[in-house]
């Protein structure tokens, strides 16, 4: 099967559901100006699947003679942000569909009321949901793929110096291994908590924070950063905000309701290979003399982790929180460290 690359417009909401213009084109003729919104920005929404696929749309794959129709790809998603190329995950296996396929899912989707959800997206963030049924069903979709097969990348990995093109053609892959070299054990918890999450009976707009929640964006990264005081992460004070991780304290498996889990309190903002570090308890913090002083695991090598900014006894910084910000924190990080412990002995 042949593996492209395919760039999607940019999306706050973890592309369940259009998130406005920020962050998005300026180019008056680009698709994301007008009509301001792309049918791709619902690519992760899986509330809404057919005979076991979701149809969904690329910009990539819409020709003006429909080339790709009946063809199947393995295609990279990346988006832009910040004038910066960012492989947002794969499907391993997409179906382009012919003009027959799309009418069949238009048909579904118009018997099912999913066309009035989606203009009713549009109308929160202001804009015109009342085409959203194209006249054309390959406008609204021309892929399908079994929800199984997306893969998201967490974090985002930047792509930029392997394509100079930025415009919404379907590209050659040329992503080197190191791009789907991706903890595949992370991948699978991170699709199986969004699967959950679409498959629940939360409001749409729960389900869009929570979505960007678990993929370390969003309202949960915006609570973390400003409760903490700044985009920095919390053990080396790095401030390249392309590497930071909205890590969760306590599991996202194990908080017990959504507030837990878009708790800034319950989040630090850290490098990417410290987040790893923290996810798998291969360190936390203890709380010793009312500090929090980082420890590490003794089965690392310290000398090594020191070339990497991480040294035992850092004192984490929890100055800009409040009273009741840091006692649901202490909370959460008791539970960390406790955990660090068992897994010590």
């Amino acid at each position: 099967m042949k593996k492209k690359v395919a760039r999607i417009c940019w999306n706050s909401n973890g592309w369940v559901a259009p998130s406005g213009a920020e962050g998005k084109s300026k180019d008056k003729k680009s698709f994301e100006v007008n009509p301001g919104y792309g049918h791709e920005e619902w690519l992760c929404d899986f509330t809404k699947v057919i005979d076991g696929f979701k149809y969904s749309f690329l910009q990539g794959i819409n020709t003006k003679k429909q080339a790709y129709q009946g063809l199947n790809f393995h295609i990279t998603l990346y988006t832009m942000s910040d004038g910066k190329k960012l492989a947002i995950g794969y499907i391993k296996h997409v179906e382009c569909l012919t003009r027959a396929d799309a009418e069949y899912a238009a048909s579904i989707y118009e018997r099912n009321g999913w066309f009035d959800e989606m203009s009713n997206d549009l109308n929160v963030i202001g804009a015109d949901g009342s085409k959203v049924n194209e006249d054309d069903a390959l406008l609204n979709f021309n892929i399908r793929f079994n929800p199984k097969d997306f893969i998201p990348y967490e974090p985002y990995v930047e792509i930029s110096e392997l394509y100079n093109n930025h415009r919404y053609i379907l590209l050659n892959e040329m992503v080197d291994t190191k791009v789907h070299k991706q903890d595949i054990n992370s991948a699978d918890s991170i699709f199986n908590d969004l699967i959950d999450l679409c498959s629940s009976n939360l409001s749409k707009t729960e389900t869009s924070q929570l979505v960007s929640a678990r993929i370390g964006q969003g309202v949960f990264r915006e609570r973390v950063t400003k409760l903490w005081g700044g985009e920095k992460c919390a053990v080396t004070l790095i401030d390249i905000k392309e590497i930071l991780i909205a890590s969760h304290i306590r599991p996202w498996r194990d908080c017990e309701n959504s507030s837990d889990r878009l708790d800034g309190a319950n989040g630090l903002l850290l490098c990417a290979h410290i987040d790893k570090l923290f996810d798998k308890y291969l360190l936390s913090f203890e709380l010793k003399n009312q500090s929090h002083k980082l420890r590490v695991s003794k089965s690392l090598d310290k000398k090594l982790l020191s070339l990497l900014g991480i040294d035992e006894g850092i004192e984490l910084n929890t100055n800009n929180l409040n009273r009741e910000s840091y006692s649901r924190f202490e909370l959460y990080m008791s539970e960390h460290f406790n955990y660090f412990l068992e897994l010590e002995v």
